[in-house]
């Protein structure tokens, strides 16, 4: 029984410390913007994700991870709706990061008109732009 309390605590600890904010080794984070339907059950990740959605108005989900550390940052999720070769400015949003350090942040964005757009995520701290995905609301 001491054996397995033992190898619990250590992996409990082993995964402690690979999120802490500190640590540096191995970093698999990358400047990546998704979208989706819904969250999954640990709210770490999206269900449904795609570039073609249904229904109007819609609750978009999106996750923004950066390959950098937010370190606190608000993020701005911009959206342009496209036309042709042309893009207009649509809609904006700044989120505040409900933590100090972090790599992932989610949430959602209500799409009012059906079309075609750009999102852009962006941390505000650097005005680093991290990605942008192409989507279109039928």
């Amino acid at each position: 029984m001491h054996t397995k309390a033992l190898l619990v605590f250590s992996i409990a600890i082993v995964s402690f410390l690979g999120c802490s904010p500190t640590s540096s080794s191995n970093n698999t984070f990358v400047n990546k913007l998704t979208l989706g339907t819904g969250f999954t059950a640990n709210y770490m990740d999206l269900v449904g994700q795609g570039a073609s959605f249904t229904g109007t108005p819609l609750t978009l989900y999106w996750r923004l991870e950066s390959k950098d550390d937010m370190a606190g940052s608000s993020v701005i999720i911009n959206i342009k709706k496209l036309t042709g070769a042309t893009s207009t400015a649509f809609q904006a949003q700044t989120y505040p990061n409900p933590q100090s350090y972090g790599h992932i942040m989610l949430s959602t964005i209500s799409i009012a008109s059906a079309g075609s757009f750009r999102a852009t995520g962006l941390v505000v701290t650097g005005n680093k732009t991290i990605d942008s995905v192409d989507f279109t609301v039928q």
